[in-house]
């Protein structure tokens, strides 16, 4: 197994929930501007070690998504702000250019020191 990117949740967004209900989850570094805590969960600060694509994991706390889809984007503000928009949807395409599409499956109920992490095998 290779660890593409492994963070810990630092804060959780009071819409997180409402979100998550629409099957989409927002991730952010703890870093980024006050306007965007209340939409997403906040973690550290890692590096993204390679692009995730299409066939690797998303894992949140004990549970794993196969990634389905990755947006144009999504590598690049992952690497630059620790972003992504995760879509619990199984779509193959992606919706939006930030989004990481993952099989549709139990939504993950992230907590404070939560570990989040792409990984491929």
């Amino acid at each position: 197994m290779t660890t593409l990117l492994e963070v810990k949740a630092t804060k959780i967004g009071e819409l997180v929930e409402s979100f998550l209900t629409e099957r989409t989850l927002i991730i952010f570094d703890d870093n980024v501007p006050d306007e965007l805590h209340d939409i997403a969960v906040l973690h550290t600060k890692a590096d993204l070690f390679a692009p995730v694509q299409a066939g690797d994991f998303l894992v949140v706390g004990d549970r794993k998504y196969r990634i389905a889809a990755v947006g144009a984007t999504a590598n690049e503000t992952l690497r630059s702000m620790g972003h992504c928009t995760l879509r619990f949807d199984g779509e193959p395409t992606p919706e939006l250019p930030g989004t990481i599409h993952v099989e549709e499956n139990e939504l993950p109920v992230p907590d404070i020191d939560t570990v989040i992490a792409f990984v491929r095998y």
